[in-house]
């Protein structure tokens, strides 16, 4: 499994599970109403996700949320689900990438529009010492989240290995991948 981005490449991709029931309402519960019970389901899903092969100088980039969707929810679900599974599998954070106030939001877009809607939106605000960054995104539907972020790392740092993580996914033609 992979995301696209420009040019043909891809990054490997690596997801945990469907986005569908029940799975669906307990990302609901935890994204909209910050339900703990939820929170330790997901937990559970990170801990029986697959793990790229890292190396010794990777990091975990948390895809960042705009200063809105922060305040509107009063905190950040992908950044709490990062740092879990950064302790699980022993991985840092880094938080040098950040994200423009887009205010389209991706629900309810098709994927060219999702593509179109996120390209320029991601930035970097810290030097990147890391050779491999791992993106982990809540939700992957299209996977043009995670292709923009990868833009903007690769666009700074073209020889940098970037792999990507989604807890749930649910678009159809995801499928989960036959890892090699």
């Amino acid at each position: 499994m992979s995301v696209a981005i420009d040019g043909g490449n891809k990054v490997p991709l690596y997801l945990g599970n469907f986005y569908q029931m029940p799975l669906k309402r307990v990302m609901t519960w935890y994204k909209d109403n910050e339900n703990l019970s939820a929170l330790m389901v997901l937990y559970h899903v990170l801990c029986q996700m697959p793990r790229p092969k890292l190396s010794a100088r990777a990091v975990l980039v948390p895809m960042p949320t705009t200063p809105n969707r922060l305040k509107k929810r009063g905190f950040n679900p992908v950044l709490t689900l990062a740092k879990f599974l950064s302790y699980w599998w022993q991985i840092p954070i880094w938080q040098g990438l950040a994200r423009l106030d887009n205010q389209t939001h991706q629900r309810g877009l098709d994927r060219q529009e999702r593509l179109h809607n996120v390209k320029q939106d991601f930035y970097l605000t810290d030097e990147l010492t890391a050779l491999q960054v791992v993106l982990f995104d809540d939700v992957v539907t299209t996977g043009a989240t995670l292709s923009a972020a990868a833009l903007a790392l690769l666009g700074r740092y073209p020889k940098l290995k970037v792999s990507a993580v989604g807890v749930l996914h649910g678009t159809p033609e995801l499928h989960l991948p036959v890892y090699e």
